[in-house]
């Protein structure tokens, strides 16, 4: 024993140094493996206070000061042949000796509760606040970002590579802030402009212009997984269509435009319907709800709006906590069901609102949609009273099915629906299992006798009715029936319990308190039987919710049929009835286990939500200024975009196997900036922009690439490909064909004759076209955090073959007259040609031979493909 340790212990009370010395040392080699951080065996932790004090999936195993009614020792006893513990083989007497004079003496426990993962996040950099550093002095240095990134170089030898040419300069910061190339005669104005802000007036009309939100814009999309389409497998052809999701597209694309701090944009996006702006807000919500629809299991819903809030806004991983404790981060399931119960009480409104709500369609299509419209919610109405009369009526068989069958994992997932409408619904079977769990104990008017019984052998049950019934407070009902009916087994209880609740039922005139009692326990807050009308489609048999979404989805089709269809919001509200979130065990929604409140992350403070789904409480906490993530994570995706490498390399994971960055100083420095400067996105933009960091060269030192081969000291700029959006729009762009119009229902991009910007091409989910995945577009299926950029045959088969390039090239090559070498070298290269280019351009003219193929086309092909065009240094 180490003398740190001795000294510990003697300082310690009395009861402390005997856990640290007799009890921990047991737990550590005996059941830390099984119950520990690792794993966590039937749901019990026993490397905490907290575990311990929780227990496991079958109560508690310690209760303080009675050794003799806990678990943990009657485990270590082998009292019970079915609970052994450890199983390798019995403790010695010692050692369970040991444990029984701990639990005896109130199962003291010094430890504080904080996992392995808890403790190392109190250290690490993300979850520190955010600082305002002093930038290090450098007269050289001309501004705050300049002299971070400098004083950074100098600590390993390095210093900035040269400034940028002017051409290269204005290229790259067109692509940056707008996706689009310069004019050659923009760049000749700015090449021979002797303004020393030049470059300053460059930006800020880059800023102003409305082309920076759909650069910008589609950056967002990226990490909101946008999709212009739903998925599912029985979706097809134009079904799948949402006719609304442009409008997200489309307000992020106003947000950037109008320079929306951050702050208020991720608030919106969250909860704009509780925020009480004007209804074309609504719109935001397209970021929560516009995700996979994982055939209808609410579950996944909803988890993947977990994982898109947790990696997107906070650099978290916070949906690796669903079916246990996060691995390596601080995050328990309890904080995943915190957040869970926070979207399990928001719905997607039947009948989407107008963004304006005084829009109106043609009247032969307003004429349909109202039809159709009240089709919709009258099935709606007839359904929830059928279905919630059906669940009334056949308590009877729920209880019964109960008593008789073991828990199907099916119960709980609404994707697993009756197939004929007269069986058993397992939604309300999975509801009845949680209900009975939560009220089969002792003590219980109505299901005390039940747990009783139910625990027994079935040959036991008849003895113990009379034991069971004759407590105080039973319900008389359910005395009554119980001692009058044949027990013979389980399933004659549940047959009992039936009969009490068909008499409640069927009792004519006034509820009695008696009969209260029991029909409470079906129709009462939170009973199997009673449940919001928005919920009713889970109720639903396969059969009866097939004709309940046609009616949905012929809403859909009217509005995609008609172009002049009023927009409408893809966004979420308040259930009518919120109900209490509960840890899932493993994930699984038939096993509930204890419940939790609305909160947000321990981590980041835990605060806790008040009314409602808690979506604005939430928004709120992410965008709250004390929040060391949110500021981070954003300025860490902007220097990304405006760079080609992030100052973290996991935009969205800043969890704690993540290392301090480099230039930690740098993004605190821009993060504490950025929420000082009241979020605004464009003066960020433009600050990092203006640096000399930002305008270094490219080319390569090899010198400083043997110091620092990854640029992490950014020493130079880096090199990179242009993104599809870049490349397909800057190829519209030099051939003169690019439409500037904002907004609007999504394109066909792929086709030749679209000339729309590349953001406003239809995504489809399911069916990404060859185009995109050739050219690293994101997967829509989650959130992407960075584009792969990938070197491949079908990229080269497309620049060489593809009917968009032909028709561009050939577009191009009508664009110039008179010398047409110059004017391409121009248009597409934005310089003069070299006397070799010139030269070389003339011959390969000369020997083009008969090809269908003007010439000159063929030789704007060559200039489109070529690496001057299709990257930016």
């Amino acid at each position: 024993m180490t003398p740190l340790l001795i000294g510990l212990l003697v300082a310690a009370p009395p009861d402390v140094a005997a856990f640290e010395s007799e009890v921990r040392p047991i737990l550590v080699e005996h059941c830390y493996g099984c119950h520990g951080e690792a794993k966590q065996k039937g749901g019990l932790r026993l490397d905490t206070r907290v575990g311990v004090a929780a227990g496991g999936e079958s109560g508690p195993v310690v209760v303080s000061g009675k050794p003799d009614a806990s678990r943990l020792v009657s485990a270590v006893w082998y009292a019970d042949p079915s609970l052994r513990m450890p199983p390798a083989g019995k403790l010695s007497a010692k050692q369970v000796a040991a444990l029984e004079r701990w639990v005896q003496a109130g199962a003291p426990d010094p430890r504080d509760g904080r996992s392995a993962a808890q403790v190392a996040a109190a250290d690490h950099w993300a979850f520190r606040p955010v600082r305002s550093p002093t930038p290090p002095a450098d007269p050289a240095a001309h501004s705050p970002s300049d002299a971070f990134v400098r004083a950074n170089m100098r600590a390993v030898n390095l210093s900035p590579s040269p400034p940028a040419d002017r051409r290269t300069l204005l290229r790259r910061v067109y692509f940056d802030l707008h996706g689009l190339p310069p004019t050659f005669e923009q760049v000749e104005a700015f090449a021979t402009d002797p303004v020393p802000v030049a470059f300053e007036t460059v930006v800020d009309s880059l800023l102003a212009s409305p082309r920076f939100g759909e650069r910008w814009g589609r950056h967002w999309l990226d990490v909101a997984r946008y999709a212009d389409t739903k998925d599912g497998v029985l979706m097809f052809g134009g079904d799948r269509l949402r006719p609304s999701a442009h409008t997200y597209r489309d307000y992020v694309i106003r947000a950037f435009n109008d320079d929306l701090p951050f702050d208020r944009f991720v608030q919106e996006q969250l909860a704009a319907d509780r925020m009480g702006g004007p209804p074309d807000r609504l719109a935001a919500m397209g970021f929560l709800t516009l995700g996979r629809g994982f055939d209808g299991n609410q579950h996944d819903v909803i988890d993947d709006r977990i994982d898109l809030v947790g990696r997107g806004l906070l650099g978290l991983t916070v949906a690796c906590a669903r079916c246990h404790d996060h691995k390596t981060e601080p995050i328990p399931t309890a904080d995943y069901y915190a957040l869970h119960g926070v979207f399990a009480a928001s719905e997607a409104p039947l009948v989407p609102p107008r963004l304006d709500p005084a829009a109106r369609g043609p009247d032969v299509f307003e004429k349909k949609y109202a039809a159709a419209e009240k089709a919709v919610t009258g099935l709606l109405d007839s359904e929830y009273w059928k279905q919630s009369e059906a669940a009334r009526r056949r308590t009877p068989d729920y209880l019964l099915h109960v008593a008789t069958t073991p828990p199907d994992p099916a119960d709980g997932v609404i994707f697993f629906r009756s197939l004929d409408p007269g069986d058993l619904r397992p939604y309300v079977t999975a509801r009845w299992r949680q209900y009975l769990q939560r009220r089969a104990v002792a003590g219980d008017p109505v299901f005390g006798p039940w747990g009783e019984l139910m625990a027994l052998p079935d040959d036991r049950v008849a003895v113990a009715v009379s034991a069971a019934v004759g407590r105080a407070g039973v319900n008389p009902l359910v005395a009554a029936a119980l001692r009058a009916a044949p027990l013979a087994n389980k399933a004659d209880v549940a047959r009992a319990y039936g009969t009490a609740f068909r008499a409640a039922d069927e009792l004519l005139g006034p509820p009695t308190p008696t009969t209260a009692e029991l029909l409470a326990c079906v129709v009462g807050s939170d009973a199997p039987a009673d449940f919001p009308k928005g919920e009713t489609p889970d109720y639903m048999s396969r059969a009866e919710w097939d004709a309940f979404n046609g009616k949905v989805l012929a809403l859909d089709k009217l509005s995609v049929a008609e172009p002049a269809a009023p927009p409408r919001a893809c966004g979420l509200v308040d259930t009518a009835r919120p109900t209490v979130p509960r840890v899932l065990v493993r994930g699984n929604p038939s096993r509930p286990g204890s419940a939790v409140e609305r909160r947000f992350l321990t981590v980041l403070g835990g605060a806790r939500f008040g009314p409602g789904s808690g979506r604005l409480d939430l928004a709120e906490a992410i965008t709250d200024p004390a929040n060391p993530l949110t500021a981070r994570v954003f300025i860490n995706r902007v220097w990304m975009h405006l760079t080609g490498e992030p100052l973290v390399e996991t935009p969205s994971d800043f969890g704690v196997r993540t290392p301090r960055p480099v230039q930690a100083d740098l993004l605190d420095h821009l993060a504490s900036g950025f929420v000082r400067d009241g979020w605004s996105v464009k003066r960020l933009v433009r600050g990092i922009v203006l640096s000399d960091t930002y305008q270094q060269s490219s080319g390569d030192r090899p010198a400083a690439r043997a110091i620092d081969p990854t640029n992490a000291r950014l020493w130079r700029a880096n090199r990179r490909r242009l993104d599809l959006e870049a490349m397909r729009d800057g190829m519209l762009t030099v051939a003169g064909r690019l439409e500037h119009k904002l907004g609007g229902r999504p394109t066909d991009a792929t086709s030749p004759a679209d000339c729309r910007r590349t953001v406003y091409g239809l995504v489809d989910r399911q069916s990404l076209p060859g185009m995109y995945r050739a050219f690293d577009f994101a997967t829509p299926d989650q959130s992407v955090e960075r584009r792969s950029f990938t070197a491949g045959p079908q990229q080269a088969l497309f620049a060489l073959n593809s009917p968009f390039v032909y028709t561009q090239v050939t577009a191009l090559a009508a664009r110039v007259t008179g010398d047409k070498a110059r004017a391409l070298h121009r248009l597409v290269l934005l310089r003069e040609p070299t006397a070799d280019e010139r030269r070389l351009a003339n011959e390969f003219v000369a020997s083009a031979g008969s090809a269908s193929l003007d010439p000159w086309a063929r030789w704007a092909h060559v200039l489109l493909m070529s690496n001057e065009f299709q990257f930016v240094d």
